[in-house]
């Protein structure tokens, strides 16, 4: 049920990807072929190779590290979300690329009112 949630509202909001790579999880197969029923991610590949989800993954471990810390749920939030925009900002790959027109290398020149 929550991932049938997640995956619609993914598509609503962001349109539809040209493809979704997840993990080998039955429950996910079953979402996404649900929703090709209902119309939703009619031309989208469904990947589950699980080495192509190795670069996302490698790119949180120092939060996964992290993660042992944290006594509650606000202040894990709060300090990942901080560590995240600080990384986006001088991760090489991500500095001037954008993400569905959000660059947080962009959003943080903005805020501290430094010249693009």
């Amino acid at each position: 049920q929550a991932a049938y949630a997640f995956l619609k509202r993914l598509v609503k909001q962001f349109d539809e990807p040209r493809g979704l790579v997840t993990d080998k999880a039955p429950s996910i197969a079953s979402v996404f072929k649900k929703l090709q029923a209902h119309g939703f991610y009619q031309r989208t590949e469904h990947r589950t190779v699980k080495y192509l989800n190795n670069l996302i993954e490698q790119d949180h471990r120092p939060i996964k590290r992290r993660n042992k810390f944290y006594r509650s749920l606000r202040t894990a939030s709060t300090t990942i979300k901080g560590m995240e925009a600080i990384r986006g900002l001088y991760k090489k790959n991500r500095k001037e690329g954008t993400l569905f027109g959000f660059s947080v290398c962009t959003e943080m020149k903005i805020l501290l009112g430094i010249p693009a």
